[in-house]
């Protein structure tokens, strides 16, 4: 007695979803490291720590965030920190600090506002299938005396 049909052959069910799947582009996550430096003096930017770096894909309809760390490096995930992303381009994008009357404790924008934006951001990523995924972004500091 044979079950689910003739040997050899796919269940038609089947067939469409992986045809599905592989119309999506959803494929696997990829490894992504980068580091944040001034512009004018590679130098990193120490004072973003703790803040975030995010990859944004509208044509994927997904994004991947990682936090920067002390020395201004970073690495991203989707589900969870870490993780990687998958393969796209990408607007980046990072959150940074801002003094506010009610959080007097928190620093000035230390680069240029345009970042926090994905509309003005500059910044662009390709993350590519077995690619080194490692990218260096060279940051505007902000001018002095605009740290609104």
């Amino acid at each position: 007695m044979s079950r689910g049909g003739a040997p050899g052959r796919s269940s038609p069910a089947l067939v469409v979803g992986f045809g599905l799947l592989a119309l999506t582009g959803c494929g696997p996550n990829h490894p992504v490291h980068g580091k944040l430096v001034y512009a004018d003096t590679d130098q990193p930017v120490t004072e973003l720590a703790g803040f975030d770096v995010t990859f944004t894909s509208e044509k994927l309809g997904i994004s991947a965030r990682g936090t920067i760390q002390k020395d201004g490096t970073f690495q991203l995930g989707t589900e969870k920190d870490k993780g990687g992303a998958p393969p796209g381009e990408y607007v980046v994008t990072l959150t940074q600090p801002y003094r506010q009357p009610d959080r007097p404790y928190v620093g000035d924008r230390v680069v240029d506002i345009a970042y926090e934006d994905p509309t003005t951001s500059d910044l662009r990523a390709e993350v590519t299938p077995g690619g080194k995924n490692e990218f260096v972004f060279k940051l505007r500091r902000i001018a002095k005396g605009k740290k609104k």
